[in-house]
């Protein structure tokens, strides 16, 4: 499936799940796809113009699939800390606060999108809005503070987790995560490259606790 967003777009995308994979969080896979002219008048978009071809997963519905449905924990639930979390049988589910995070430590203009697969397992997906920007403070983040307002210690601690985790990879890491396949042509409206040097700048220095 594609969202036929363009060329940066994809870009994005793709970069940011080879780092997530790479840190071994749950994220869809991408990879890039040029449509040939017959397709592409098909889907009336102009040829030739490089998209992003995500893996397709089937959704878990709003509803039980089972009498041990583990989607069955959010609903009705208001999740607002991570300690809403603890609990839970849905695999990588810690995974949905690291992708807010990381749209922050990413410069994202909004967080990834979730999804809830017919396994019960959370994925992170629509990450295309990702380095738009500089990294931010957290300080904003939906997780950071507890309802009423007092920080929230296990999302900081999250937060710590989620620059440590960037922190763990290597520079080939980088390297594999940017890189652009033979025949494949990005025009980046700004370069992404800066973006994770200084993403990885401020996780050196992010003490949330």
């Amino acid at each position: 499936m594609t969202k036929l967003r363009g060329p940066f777009y994809a870009y994005r995308e793709i970069v940011f799940a080879r780092l997530a994979q790479a840190m071994n969080w749950s994220c869809q896979s991408s990879v890039f796809l040029n449509l040939d002219p017959v397709s592409a008048s098909v889907l009336g978009v102009k040829p030739d113009i490089t998209h992003a071809a995500h893996w397709f997963m089937p959704e878990h519905k709003r509803q039980l699939c089972s009498g041990g449905c583990a989607v069955k924990f959010l609903f009705d639930k208001e999740i607002r800390t991570v300690d809403d979390l603890v609990g839970s049988q849905i695999e990588h589910l810690l995974d949905w606060p690291k992708s807010e995070f990381a749209a922050f430590l990413f410069g994202a203009n909004e967080p990834p999108g979730r999804l809830f697969t017919t396994a019960h397992e959370f994925v992170i997906i629509d990450s295309e809005q990702m380095f738009s920007s500089g990294p931010c403070d957290f300080d904003t983040a939906s997780w950071w503070n507890a309802p009423n307002g007092e920080p929230s210690l296990s999302g900081r601690m999250l937060a710590e987790q989620v620059c440590a985790d960037l922190l763990s990879l290597s520079e080939r890491d980088i390297k594999d995560a940017l890189s652009i396949p033979k025949g494949i042509e990005v025009r980046e409206n700004w370069p992404i490259a800066p973006i994770i040097r200084a993403s990885r700048k401020f996780a050196v220095s992010f003490d949330g606790l």
